[in-house]
């Protein structure tokens, strides 16, 4: 059964697969394909490129972005020698219409199945586990009655290193190429690797890799050279190689380099033909060896992309959802870890945004997507990103994994990002133990310090950047980078700061008493209770909470304002955090409901700045309506679902969850124009003449959050430090649903029931046939348990 179908595409009964029906979706629909080494990205037509360990520094191919033509790629031409027809098996980049086309993305592999004057082309595209290729399987059908001759022509010009290639005149003179007739493989490297490395001056180090490509059928040609393969003046759609008797088996250094190999097939009439292309970067000629003789056989081939398909359902199996909602089970099964894991914390690029860097903040709050998978991949990206701590406390706000270069950032958040995760490991774990680990800083690897003083060091640096009034300083930014001028003099007081930094003084101060630090845990209550005066003293506005004071001391967020009135976090996080009397929480949330919350989600701000402001920053730059400036940005309109469930708005939380939710708004795929199966960064609001489009999909924060509060907040079942706590705060029309979630090596399968009209709350639920009113379950030593919960 076909699940949320437009005319574009659908979701598998199973949801394990989104069938694209057309190769021209309103935008590039893509998959992020990645085993946390080697990955692609790959659209519906065909774009996309490669890397190894780092999408920006360590390119395979050249791409360049551009989400109109979407013509950069790794292509293959198929020619029909009889007829001379020439088509692709991804439409792109011949652009011959097929008799039918159809594009699956799945866990770690896109499928492509077209049909040309009976000839059926089935191209898997996958990336095994543990190895650093890719993997274009080939079947073509013959359908005719007729022998079918064909040759197959690959082609993607050779980046190798830096994605900073535009200036192609220059780094191509870099590149070279060679034909290894042992290997059946055309090999690439570079003599120049430009990125920040070596000692002997600026660009000065080799690439030390090497790209290639072969098949397991023979290669019968090849080019290395874009000129004689393309034509001068040429094009991609009519290459001028396609159509002569020969390439030019042009190599070696002086040539704008690409990697173009052909082999030729013979197919039976109403018989098949598998072959495949391997494409990749290795050390050595004796690794790429090694990698195609493993996959010389078919059988071989199909096993590895079964092990991959297992892989993503085992990492999916410790947490399942049987709701009424279909579309919620969809994302929260299996597509928003997906993309959280593939897209964000793996690859960490998409089409939008390529970035290859780890976000101090970013990164870090990702990886609660591991909690209920395996906390021990939690804990490795904390122990990752206390390495990239400066010995005062701040951070780097990113760094490059290869280079290990960053940059320093006066943002006020990034470092309290790191005890967050570390208090929420803690809950899932009840290890207390991870504050024992060690771990050098960014500026002296010498010192090993515990993450407990890793923890308070950031503490303490946020607890000297207060200003007179007690609130905390803005800096360069606090979550919304595009706050980015509000405090460059170190005046400016950010409201959303000092909420989420109770939140971590009073959590922390739990985390102290549980490990018997008093002197800490008296010194972060008693900065809690100074923080609260001061926020009950100046943080109010009336009707909701401002956002944050300018360097000059004028207001944002203020309904004072012209533009800009109603901020989002600030309201939602007087809630989350605790901070504030719970009758203005009500009445902030009020307000969210009132200003914020549209078709698509909530608002960030509204309404939208028109005009730049100088003191605000680069936020109030964006278009109006677009991306911060009074769009929906998803990542915080994911922790409205939080504060709704917070307060017990059933029903807005639900509304919050319903209207952001990508299957949803994808049902109008012509305004929403972007995939339905992932979060996007963000999704135009009511200020903007494209009101309800989104973009920057898959390299966005909101995967991991939405699944988060969707089960810890709508489902209510979430981990603590003593254990599991059980708290719904479902829609008044379900009538029950059920969770299955691994916590602490036991298997929980948790049924509930609603008896209520309306607003159902938890009453009592029953363990191993014993009745409980406490909504709090210990920990229990056993490998599986059933619970069943009562609401009324």
């Amino acid at each position: 059964m076909k699940k949320f179908e437009t005319r574009y595409g659908y979701f598998t009964e199973d949801g394990n697969e989104y069938v694209i029906k057309t190769f021209k979706t309103p935008k590039p629909w893509i998959n992020v394909i990645t085993n946390g080494s080697y990955g692609l990205v790959i659209s519906q037509a065909g774009g996309g490129f490669s890397w190894l360990e780092h999408s920006e520094f360590n390119r395979l191919n050249r791409w360049h972005q551009d989400l109109i033509k979407d013509d950069w790629g790794k292509y293959f031409y198929i020619k029909n020698k009889k007829t001379g027809e020439v088509f692709s098996p991804t439409w792109s980049p011949v652009k011959n219409p097929p008799n039918s086309f159809e594009c699956r993305y799945g866990f770690g592999y896109a499928q492509f199945t077209s049909e040309f004057n009976e000839c059926k082309i089935i191209l898997t595209v996958f990336v095994p586990l543990n190895e650093q290729l890719e993997i274009w399987s080939f079947e073509i059908v013959n359908k005719s009655e007729d022998e079918l001759e064909l040759s197959v022509y690959s082609y993607f010009e050779w980046c190798l290193g830096s994605s900073a290639d535009h200036h192609r005149e220059f780094h191509k003179t870099f590149i070279e190429t060679e034909f290894d007739q042992s290997l059946n493989a055309m090999l690439a490297t570079k003599r120049l690797w430009e990125i920040p490395l070596g000692n002997r001056g600026h660009w000065n180090i080799e690439y030390p890799y090497l790209g290639f490509i072969s098949s397991h059928k023979t290669i019968t040609d090849y080019d290395g050279d874009k000129e004689s393969f393309i034509g001068q003046y040429g094009s991609l759609e009519r290459p001028a190689g396609v159509f002569s008797e020969s390439l030019s088996k042009k190599v070696g250094k002086w040539n704008d380099s690409i990697g173009t190999v052909k082999i030729d097939l013979t197919v039976a009439p109403n018989s098949s033909e598998h072959f495949s292309y391997f494409i990749g970067i290795k050390k050595n000629k004796k690794q790429i060896a090694e990698s195609l003789k493993k996959f010389s056989n078919h059988s071989n081939i199909q096993k590895a992309l079964d092990d991959v398909k297992n892989f993503w359902q085992k990492l999916f199996s410790t947490l399942e959802i049987n709701t009424p909602d279909e579309a919620m089970n969809l994302m929260v099964n299996k597509w928003l870890r997906y993309q959280a894991i593939a897209g964000r914390l793996w690859a960490r690029t998409a089409y939008y945004q390529q970035s290859g860097a780890f976000g101090f903040r970013d990164q870090l709050q990702d990886s609660l997507v591991f909690l209920p998978i395996d906390p021990e991949l939690t804990e490795k990206q904390i122990r990752l990103h206390a390495r990239h701590q400066f010995q005062d406390g701040t951070v780097l706000h990113w760094w490059h994994p290869i280079t290990e270069t960053g940059l320093p950032t006066k943002m006020t958040d990034d470092l309290l990002w790191l005890p967050f995760v570390i208090i929420n490991y803690i809950d899932e774990t009840g290890n207390y133990k991870i504050l024992d680990l060690k771990e050098p800083y960014y500026d002296n690897a010498r010192k090993n310090d515990s993450l407990f003083n890793h923890s308070v060091n950031a503490i303490e640096r946020v607890l000297k950047r207060m200003s007179k009034r007690g609130l905390p300083l803005i800096g360069a930014g606090d979550w919304n980078d595009g706050l980015s001028a509000v405090g460059l003099d170190m005046k400016g007081e950010s409201i959303w700061l000092a909420e989420f930094f109770y939140l971590i003084l009073n959590r922390f101060a739990e985390v102290c008493e549980k490990t018997n630090k008093i002197k800490f845990a008296k010194r972060y209550r008693q900065k809690a209770t100074q923080l609260k005066k001061a926020f009950d003293k100046y943080a109010w506005d009336d009707k909701w909470f401002f956002r944050a004071t300018k360097d000059n001391g004028e207001k944002i967020g203020s309904s004072k304002n012209r533009e800009g009135k109603i901020y989002l976090n600030a309201q939602t996080w007087s809630v989350i955090s605790g901070i504030a009397d719970k009758s203005k929480s009500i009445k902030a949330m009020d307000a969210v409901t009132k200003h914020l919350l549209r078709k698509n989600g909530c608002l960030l701000l509204s309404p939208a700045y028109t005009k730049p402001d100088q003191m605000i920053g680069y936020l109030s730059r964006y278009a109006p309506g677009r991306r911060e400036n009074g769009g929906v940005y998803t990542h915080a309109a994911t922790w409205a679902i939080w504060a709704y469930s917070l307060i017990d708005e059933n029903e807005q939380a639900f509304k919050a969850y319903k209207n952001l939710c990508p299957i949803y708004n994808g049902l109008n795929p012509d305004e929403y124009v972007a995939e339905p199966y992932v979060t996007p960064g963000n999704i135009d609001g009511p200020d903007s003449p494209n009101y309800g489009m989104a973009g920057w999909t898959w390299y966005t924060g909101s995967a991991n959050w939405f699944q988060k509060v969707i089960v810890d907040w709508i489902l209510g079942i979430r981990a603590t430090a003593d254990g599991l706590i059980i708290d719904p705060c479902i829609p008044d029309d379900w009538n029950n649903f059920s969770v299955t979630r691994l916590f602490r090596n036991t298997k929980y399968n948790i049924r509930v029931f609603n008896q209520a009209a309306k607003n159902p709350r938890f009453q009592y639920m029953i363990i191993d046939g014993k009745r409980t009113n406490e909504k709090l379950i210990k920990p229990l030593k056993r490998p599986e348990v059933t619970i069943d919960v009562f609401l009324s």
